[in-house]
Order: C-alpha cells, then sequence, then structure tokens
C-alpha cells in the first residue's frame, strides 16, 4: 500500500493534479472555441494555462484527449440546457428543445463553436463521442414526448428515427443561426418553428 502524498501548501498531490487537470480543460473551451482544435497546440494551451507542458502530460496523453474531456464538459451543459424545459404535449416539448439549444448558443459563444463545429472529423473516436451523447439526448428527447403523447410509443427502430431527427433538426438550425451571426433574433427563429409546425399541422 502507497504512502498518502504530502500536502504541499495545504493541498495534497492529488488535489493539485486536479486543479491543474480542472484549469486546463477551463483554458482549452476558450482555445478551441476561438483559436479552433485544429490550430491549438499543447505549448500553446500550456502558455494559457501558465502551466509547465510537463504539467499538461500529468493528466493527457494526448491533445485529443483534452478535446474529449472539454466534449464531455460541453455537452453536459448543452443537455442541461435542451432537457430543462418541460411542456404539456408534444410541440411544447420541441419548442423547449429548440428555445434550449438556441439560448445555450447565444450565451455560450465558446462551447458552441466546440459543440457545433470543432469535434466534427477530428477522429473516429471523437466521432462516436459525438454520436453517443446525440443518440442520448435524442433517447431522452423521444421519453418525454411520449410522456405527454402516450400514443407516439413505437419499436425500438422508430424510437432512434425519431429521435435522431430531432436532434439533427436541432444542431442544423443551431448551426445555421450561429453562420448568419445569430439572425435574425433568437425570438423571430422560433416565431418561425412555430409558423413551421402550425403549417406541418395541417397536413397531418
Amino acid at each position: 500500500m502507497s504512502a498518502p502524498s504530502r500536502p504541499y501548501a495545504g493541498a495534497s498531490r492529488e488535489s493539485r493534479e486536479a486543479a491543474r487537470r480542472e484549469r486546463l480543460i477551463d483554458v482549452a473551451i476558450t482555445v478551441f472555441g476561438t483559436t479552433g482544435f485544429r490550430d491549438a497546440t499543447v505549448g500553446g494551451v500550456c502558455e494559457a494555462a501558465g502551466l509547465n507542458k510537463r504539467y499538461f502530460y500529468e493528466s493527457f496523453a494526448t491533445l485529443e484527449d483534452l478535446l474529449c474531456a472539454v466534449y464531455e464538459i460541453v455537452v453536459a451543459d448543452l443537455r442541461q440546457a435542451v432537457l430543462a424545459g418541460g411542456g404539456e404535449d408534444p410541440v411544447t416539448v420541441i419548442r423547449g428543445f429548440v428555445d434550449g439549444f438556441l439560448r445555450w448558443v447565444e450565451e455560450n459563444p465558446l462551447r458552441s463553436r466546440v459543440h457545433l463545429f470543432e469535434v466534427l472529423g477530428v477522429s473516429a473516436r471523437v466521432d462516436e463521442l459525438y454520436r453517443g451523447h446525440a443518440r442520448s439526448v435524442g433517447d431522452e428527447l423521444f421519453d418525454r414526448l411520449v410522456a405527454t403523447a402516450p400514443s407516439l410509443e413505437t419499436t425500438s427502430g422508430q424510437r432512434r428515427f425519431v429521435g435522431d431527427a430531432l436532434v439533427g433538426a436541432g444542431i442544423q438550425i443551431a448551426v445555421d443561426w450561429v453562420l448568419s451571426d445569430r439572425q435574425p433574433a433568437r425570438e423571430q427563429v422560433l416565431g418561425e418553428f412555430d409558423g413551421a409546425i402550425a403549417s406541418l399541422a395541417t397536413l397531418l
């Protein structure tokens, strides 16, 4: 059994390592959200964090490992935002999802860039992480729809299709909005959404 690490300046080695890891993640959100992941370097992240490179490799083997850690933080924050609302009917649930997504993008420009652009196409590993979180959000969103309208209960394949379609639509709406410099205003986008839903309802 190894001896516990000696405290330094009132903090154990483990707590200092955890603090440095958290510092690197916080700084990387800013670096990846401004410079971009593909133009970032280990040295640049460490310089921004005020840490020696050896402290980077204390927590991460590669810059991609850091990106994955950053993405876990980003997507947890996004998940809370898009699934925060309730709703007594499917339309209200979906509208709350879209509103939560756009509001999160508006309030978190650096994190939204990481989610919408910087994690795409980096590697098969990162792609699978991205898809896994998208599927998870889609499944939970579908469960909320079913809770408001039990008749929506479907097969597992149909459940996945609906979840993927809703999450994919939300992402595309957000991407288009960011690329248009968040114009028109969020409330106007939601107004267009309401109009589109009303038009679709007449076809059903």
